[in-house]
């Protein structure tokens, strides 16, 4: 079948839907990102003040503070296992019913973290039942972005993807703002009772969040060109392995144009770390910059992503990876000269400028691959970027900065580099060429 045969039989990407239909899903994946990010991110913002004494017990603060920060790489890099999983659930069955049991996952690892014992109680069993948690959230996180973005992308009116596409991207720092917030409730209660159990509340929350989340995804149906597709025939048997083979260019550089997004972490994760740990930072200081840095950065993404389907979506992508390595050394240099103030400012402008990016990059990936392998094609590139950007920076981050004496320089050099990687990547992009052909009783691109 022919590309021009495709699109007469099938309503194609820039097909018109009432933009209330299109509004209501957008909206229903950014509500489901959210809640599952909060879940995410509260690992990692509790990595910064209490994971570390109660699963890694050491005499160094610091020490403790790098062992835990070192477990949020763990969670990555099982990520692309996810990704494949999911995303062949969802170019063979649907989206919905891939995110429903991403969902799920993600619920009960966090309730899982949330009532497990620590150290002192079990000794080695706590952190080894931490990493085995932080795997089962990486693996069910790693089918998450694709599917919500393109239950996004897909039901978009014409001219409007990079619109609609943005919606999941406010999941990322509406669950940031979350963990925060209540972590920081957490934290009213006397020092002692939080230390003791007060910190398990964030996690064992998560059992309502996920049970709207689930009354909401349960609620959306897959968009009319998938479903269309599959009800032509237009089926891929083994989608990752036919991306990887026809598209392996397209999944290198979207892998790339992601990096920067999961390097990150160094601004809102590492950095704060740091600055409790090393520079004697409050830790009510830590937990505002990021309550702040998510308030500002939601608002620079719903004023970028009315504006990215009036322009080149490469120069966004580029421009946020760029303006990223920029600030990176700003923002621990802030900490460190202004303290609390000093840090809340590095960090909300880091994550306000990182928006930039964070406005085109579904609409750019979805862009690049046909609907039957799409979501393995943009879950591919957002999680193998993870492995690097979200799995061995930090790593790599806590072992230099170690071995540096504490010095935050080569942490803030590695997100740098992951930030001209993406700049250079973006520019490189190229939409797609698509043409096709039936073997065998399913789709084959040619």
């Amino acid at each position: 079948m022919t590309s021009a045969e495709r699109t007469a039989m099938s309503p194609v990407l820039h097909a018109e839907r009432p933009p209330a239909t299109a509004r209501s899903v957008a909206t229903a994946a950014m509500i489901g990102t959210a809640i599952e990010w909060y879940d995410f991110f509260v690992y990692g913002t509790s990595v910064v003040l209490v994971l570390g004494p109660l699963f890694f017990p050491t005499t160094d603060p610091l020490t403790s503070a790098l062992l835990a920060f070192s477990t949020l790489g763990v969670g990555f890099l099982i990520r692309p296992v996810g990704a494949v999983v999911f995303s062949h659930l969802g170019d063979r069955v649907g989206r919905k019913h891939a995110l429903v049991f991403s969902l799920l996952l993600m619920g009960a690892a966090t309730i899982g973290v949330g009532l497990l014992p620590t150290y002192t109680q079990v000794g080695l069993w706590a952190p080894a039942l931490l990493v085995l948690f932080r795997c089962v959230q990486g693996f069910a996180v790693g089918g998450e972005w694709g599917g919500a973005v393109l239950l996004a992308v897909e039901h978009a009116p014409a001219g409007r993807r990079g619109l609609y596409g943005s919606f999941p991207q406010y999941g990322t720092p509406l669950g940031l703002l979350g963990s925060s917030a209540a972590i920081l409730l957490a934290q009213a209660m006397p020092a002692d009772d939080f230390q003791a159990w007060g910190w398990r509340l964030p996690f064992v929350a998560s059992v309502v969040l996920v049970a709207v989340g689930l009354w909401i995804r349960i609620r959306v149906s897959d968009a009319e060109e998938f479903l269309q597709a599959r009800q032509q025939g237009v089926t891929v048997r083994r989608p990752v392995a036919l991306v990887l083979r026809r598209h392996w260019r397209a999944v290198l550089l979207g892998t790339a144009v992601t990096f920067v997004c999961h390097a990150a972490y160094i601004l809102t994760s590492f950095l704060p770390a740091y600055a409790t740990t090393v520079l004697g930072v409050d830790d009510d200081a830590a937990l505002t910059s990021l309550m702040v840095a998510s308030g500002a950065s939601i608002g620079v993404l719903w004023l970028l992503a009315r504006r990215v389907d009036r322009h080149d979506r490469r120069w966004f992508a580029a421009a946020g990876g760029l303006f990223s390595a920029l600030w990176i050394y700003p923002a621990f240099a802030l900490a460190g000269w202004a303290g609390g103030n000093g840090l809340i400012l590095g960090v909300t402008v880091g994550l306000s400028v990182l928006m930039v990016q964070y406005a085109v990059v579904p609409a750019l990936l979805a862009e690049r691959f046909p609907v039957e392998m799409r979501y393995s094609g943009i879950s591919l590139c957002f999680q193998l970027s993870a492995i690097i950007g979200g799995g061995a920076l930090p790593i790599l981050a806590s072992w230099l900065v170690k071995s540096a004496g504490g010095s935050y320089a080569p942490a803030a050099a590695l997100m740098a580099v992951a930030g001209l990687i993406t700049a250079a990547a973006a520019l490189g992009t190229r939409p797609m060429v698509q043409g096709s052909h039936r073997t065998g009783g399913h789709t084959e691109l040619s």
